[in-house]
């Protein structure tokens, strides 16, 4: 590569990533009256997500107070703030509100010469909703349990750490040429990296700064987000939402991160990737501490129905007496709801756990029939007056080394959505087996010898528009809540989180009013024993 080549090829990206990179970015003129005082600003140039992010359009060359008329009223600070940056005052950061597209920014500026600043807009209206919904919670957590006042106080405490964070928010960003070597790297990203620039411009992304999975295992080139999108060509981020990556700093120390790439395109070629990251590591503390707070109330709150149970039970028996016609229907109604407030505080128990990392895992070798009929004939009466034909395919002799609490779990919660969510008459298969890593179930290839099991029905099926978030938690799809509004939406949040536990693979195939497939993997090894 010779320096000519390199400087057009530096410069090409510096222009592109006005355009492509994943934040607003505009540049503008401040205006000032006869007396220096800041009465407007001129926009030379913006890109593409500045104009999406803000609902302007065309606005280069005009003037603020033109296109977004009583901004110098609603935004006062706004005018003084980038008066001063333009002045030489220095970078500044600011949150603002856009009254005109209803989202909120979070701004840096500075200024590049004198009279001019630029500006970079970055969307946290998201942001905004967690702090109104975790200030909610704080709420009905004080109302429902105000005896836990410890608890509380630990709960407010990890609040207020997140708003703080949520507060300062500061990115890393790396862009690479088409092969993967670094051509710039911001100072956030040298401070979160602990690596100084010479270190790192010219060098190979994928040995200069090292991503490693949960375990501490490197992720592959092909799996990193720098290394899809410039396969791909098309934005890849890696969420909170997801399995955690870490980089790791010059020190071997690592944290954990939320990264997008961006490709950057030129002429319909991919010349390069824009690479913005964050430090979540205190969002996993928050999201721990939140954990461990649902599982403290939970705990509390299933001592009296379980009690409750034990009592309706022996009423229903007639233990302590008979009972008439309307005095059994009466509590059969209370003992049904109350079985149902006892599954709503396992689940929730069973999901903390298992996020805390606190549930305990006993794997043993486990008769896998035995342990499915055991689930069938607790489920029968269910599958019975729904008039459902259960069919099953398994050999009659298999065993497994795994936990059987959990794959009990995982099968329970499967069937039971499949009985909830399929009109009466309808079919239900249970399908479970072995395979080996490559074989097909469904129309996909496992990664590893395998156990398998597959659940299918002919339900009501998920919309299309809302099978990226059926393993979200508390999320049900709209064409189920006006038939069953008994739902949880944790029963398939908590499967996925078992099963990514176990290494194994989980996914489905739906369509609308015709029914639903669900495929689990589970990798056939002997896991150590400990907590999940």
């Amino acid at each position: 590569m010779n320096m000519q080549t390199t400087s057009l090829g530096a410069r090409a990206l510096r222009e592109s990533f006005f355009d492509n990179t994943s934040d607003g970015l505009a540049y503008c003129q401040m205006v000032f009256d006869a007396r220096g005082r800041p009465v407007d600003f001129i926009y030379r140039k913006v890109n593409r997500n500045f104009e999406k992010m803000t609902g302007l359009k065309r606005v280069i060359g005009k003037r603020a107070t033109k296109i977004i008329p009583g901004i110098s009223l609603s935004n006062p600070e706004l005018f003084e703030a980038f008066s001063r940056i333009s002045l030489g005052g220095g970078p500044e950061s600011f949150e603002i509100y856009a009254e005109r597209a209803s989202q909120w920014f979070f701004v840096s500026a500075y200024s590049p010469r004198k009279k001019f600043f630029v500006a970079v807009f970055q969307n946290i209206t998201e942001r905004k909703r967690i702090e109104k919904d975790l200030r909610d919670a704080k709420i009905a957590a004080r109302n429902v349990l105000e005896d836990l006042s410890v608890e509380k106080s630990k709960f407010e405490m990890a609040q207020a750490k997140e708003e703080a964070i949520l507060m300062s928010i500061g990115d890393g960003l790396i862009a690479t040429d088409e092969r993967g070597y670094i051509i710039l790297i911001n100072k956030t990203a040298e401070e979160l990296l602990g690596k100084k620039r010479g270190e790192a411009m010219w060098q190979l992304l994928s040995e200069a700064v090292r991503i490693e999975d949960e375990k501490g295992a490197p992720v592959l080139l092909e799996n990193r987000p720098t290394g899809r999108a410039l396969a791909s060509g098309k934005a890849t981020s890696i969420t909170t939402a997801g399995p955690t990556y870490y980089y790791v700093r010059t020190d071997a120390s690592r944290f954990p991160v939320a990264i997008t790439a961006t490709p950057v395109m030129l002429e319909g070629k991919v010349i390069g990737t824009i690479e913005v990251f964050r430090d979540i590591t205190r969002e996993k503390e928050i999201d721990r501490a939140k954990s461990e707070f649902v599982s403290l109330a939970s705990h509390q709150l299933r001592t009296p129905p379980t009690s409750m149970n034990w009592y309706l039970e022996m009423l229903l028996k007639e233990d302590v007496g008979p009972l008439n016609s309307k005095q059994n229907d009466y509590l059969n109604e209370v003992y049904e709801n109350n079985k149902r407030m006892i599954s709503l505080i396992n689940g929730l128990l069973n999901v903390s756990r298992m996020e805390m990392g606190t549930l305990e895992v006993d794997p043993q070798h486990t008769d896998i029939p035995r342990l499915v009929a055991d689930v069938v004939r607790e489920l029968q009466p269910h599958i019975a007056a729904r008039q459902m034909r259960l069919t099953q395919h398994m050999p009659a002799q298999l065993s497994a080394f795994l936990d059987p609490k959990l794959f009990v779990i995982i099968l329970a919660n499967l069937l039971s959505n499949a009985i909830k969510y399929t009109p009466i008459g309808g079919s239900i298969d249970v399908t479970i087996g072995e395979k080996k890593r490559g074989e097909k179930l469904g129309l996909r290839a496992i990664r590893a010898d395998s156990l398998t099991v597959t659940v299918s029905d002919t339900g009501f099926g998920i919309p299309k528009g809302q099978q990226d978030k059926i393993f979200t938690k508390l999320f049900r799809a709209d064409n189920v809540k006006v038939k069953d509004t008994d739902g949880t939406g944790l029963g398939l949040y908590l499967v996925k989180l078992i099963v990514d536990h176990s290494q194994g693979e989980l996914w489905f195939d739906s369509e609308e009013d015709k029914g639903t497939a669900f495929f689990i993997a589970l990798p056939l090894q002997a896991p150590h024993k400990g907590h999940g």
